[in-house]
């Protein structure tokens, strides 16, 4: 009897904990976190009336089909979750394709799978005096995901961008930001120029095969070989 109700403990309390959060699969390689739309803050409370707070991210070697340990520098969290008034709830949106965890700048290579990730809450984009604990994200609903080829969702549209000779052509106009990557995910470079039409060179001198993402009033990821 006595296992039968630690078991039933076990069960409530997983429950209650999926409950405050929850973290679904929206697209392949979007994730989105909602919490509180209980109005129950005891995993971690953002404080009354606070609009935003940060989530430090990272995925655990053995959760990726990498292989490696992605994850985000806690002096620098790039993820945020805001109060949305319509549900009720802290909301935040992941969108692992494009997301660069910034212990090293790395974004995750196309058609990488990930059965899970981490989750720390925190009341600082550059460091925490109030955090949760550690939360993964399988307990809370997530379910595995692999990330599409150049695939568009939150944000992203086909502009089709083309790298030809190691400059890039586009159709965005006006402040643009343009970040590099090698395959593996590594940050080559970023440039922030102005898109006028005519080429822009991507300075990529060694050879290979890249991802460049062009952000500006959209976002477009591009492959290309130099």
């Amino acid at each position: 009897m006595k296992k039968f109700y630690s078991l039933a403990f076990s069960i409530f309390t997983a429950a209650l904990l999926s409950a405050q959060l929850v973290v679904q699969v929206t697209s392949p390689g979007v994730v989105k976190l909602t919490y509180g739309a209980n109005n129950d803050y005891s995993i971690y409370s953002p404080g009354f009336e606070a609009p935003t707070f940060w989530v430090h991210v990272w995925s655990p070697a053995n959760s990726n089909s990498t292989g490696t340990l992605y994850e985000d520098a806690w002096s620098n969290s790039n993820v945020t979750m805001n109060w949305d008034a319509a549900a009720s709830a802290y909301v935040g949106t992941i969108n692992l394709s494009t997301k660069a965890f910034t212990n090293g700048n790395k974004v995750f290579p196309t058609g990488t799978s990930i059965t899970n990730l981490g989750f720390v809450f925190k009341n600082q984009q550059n460091g925490a005096t109030n955090q949760s604990a550690d939360l993964m994200a399988a307990n809370f609903g997530f379910t595995p995901t692999t990330l599409s080829s150049l695939a568009t969702a939150d944000g992203m549209t086909t502009k089709k961008s083309t790298v030809i000779n190691g400059k890039l052509y586009t159709s965005h106009k006006g402040s643009i930001e343009i970040t590099v990557y090698e395959m593996s995910g590594k940050l080559v470079h970023t440039i922030k120029t102005s898109a006028d039409g005519n080429a822009i060179d991507l300075n990529v001198s060694k050879h290979g095969i890249y991802l460049v993402k062009i952000t500006g009033k959209t976002t477009e990821i591009v492959k290309f070989a130099r």
